[in-house]
């Protein structure tokens, strides 16, 4: 789907987290997962639509109410949105981003080990 790289606000992402959480819901299924104040239900109608005209969520009528879904997974969005970062900030460099976040962050060294392990097996499965 063309329209599934399109970036996502802040309010549109929080919707769609909960319904890849949930899967599908109504409205109000959607306001209730909600933490804090709760949203008028005119607002998540809006964000749903404006969801919908993105082609990242769908709806299935059930009378006069929707059962909305998503369309495309947390996975395809996850890594558009990497590819983007990786693009727009590292030069599409993932060892400058590696690098950068190895001397901005404070990586505890079993999460260095595994990036280490995953890189390692990466490599292993590139070999002939």
């Amino acid at each position: 789907m063309e329209n599934k790289h399109n970036e996502l606000t802040r309010g549109e992402e929080e919707i769609m987290q909960i319904l890849w959480r949930i899967g599908s819901g109504y409205v109000n299924d959607i306001i209730a997962e909600i933490d804090g104040p709760k949203p008028k239900y005119t607002t998540v109608a809006t964000f749903i639509k404006i969801l919908e005209n993105k082609g990242f969520a769908a709806h299935q009528a059930h009378g006069k109410s929707h059962c909305y879904y998503p369309v495309v997974t947390r996975e395809e969005y996850a890594q558009g949105r990497m590819k983007r970062m990786l693009s727009s900030y590292f030069g599409g460099s993932l060892a400058r981003m590696v690098s950068f976040f190895s001397q901005h962050e404070e990586i505890p060294m079993e999460e260095m080990d595994e990036i280490l392990e995953i890189m390692e097996r990466a490599k292993k499965q590139e070999q002939p």
